[in-house]
């Protein structure tokens, strides 16, 4: 219970006031409440569009649904999206690429990547609205797998800094037991929420993830923790992609 509520602090701004004993390795340990938080984050989403939906219409429900997204995550994932964007595309070495993604500051390609995931965020809102149990189930799962999948960055993976980071918490640290205990968990709800097409979701993003990890690998020779946030980041939209597609086995 411990470590769900410490995750949970850590990956949302849910106001939850206790105080915990919390060491390093805890964090790890923790890895397997992922796709509990994932769920948490869809309600909260969809909620938060529901009641919009009865006082707005549509459109500005979707805009309220991403803002509520970007809130309770209190854009964590998002920031660690511009900054991969940044360091990835710079086309700079390892060592100035690392420079690149500790720096605070927005560059181009860092805002750039933010704009877009929002924009396909939004639009994919929009396009899912012509049937609410889809919007629904998308919304849902999409926090549910990408968290879920994102410990295929963690489990046997070497951390890129060589200075203690958010990252370092995560990377190379979960154990056997936690990297299993998450998949199954992510698979039972990804199958029992999203049928078919949320096993399909989760396969395209599980190739999407590991193709991720060789990219990012073979640029700084390592993950850091802005690497994970961009693989939630673009995970999730990824998700709502497969459930809007117009291609007949989805």
């Amino acid at each position: 219970m411990k470590n769900f509520i410490l995750i949970l602090q850590f990956m949302t701004r849910i106001p939850i006031n206790i105080n915990l004993d919390v060491k390093r390795e805890d964090f790890a340990e923790a890895v397997r409440y992922f796709p509990l938080v994932g769920l948490i984050i869809g309600c909260f989403d969809i909620i938060v569009y529901f009641l919009m939906s009865k006082i707005f219409p549509t459109t500005i429900a979707s805009v309220f649904m991403v803002l509520s997204h970007v809130f309770i995550t209190g854009g964590l994932h998002m920031d660690g999206l511009g900054d991969t964007a940044d360091g990835m595309f710079s086309g700079r070495s390892r060592e100035r690429i690392l420079e690149i993604m500790k720096d605070s500051r927005a560059g181009s390609f860092g805002v750039l990547a933010v704009v877009i995931a929002l924009l396909f965020r939004f639009g994919a809102f929009q396009s899912l609205q012509v049937q609410a149990t889809v919007l629904y189930r998308g919304a849902l799962l999409s926090p549910i797998i990408a968290r879920t999948l994102v410990s295929m960055l963690m489990y046997r993976r070497t951390y890129a800094r060589e200075k203690e980071g958010l990252g370092d918490l995560f990377i190379g640290k979960i154990s056997r037991k936690t990297f299993i205990t998450v998949l199954i968990m992510g698979i039972i709800l990804t199958l029992f929420i999203g049928g078919y097409k949320g096993a399909i979701s989760f396969g395209v993003v599980a190739l999407f993830v590991l193709w991720l990890g060789r990219y990012v690998e073979k640029k700084i020779e390592g993950l850091t923790g802005d690497v994970l946030g961009a693989s939630i980041e673009l995970s999730e939209i990824i998700v709502l992609l497969c459930f809007t597609a117009k291609i007949g086995f989805l």
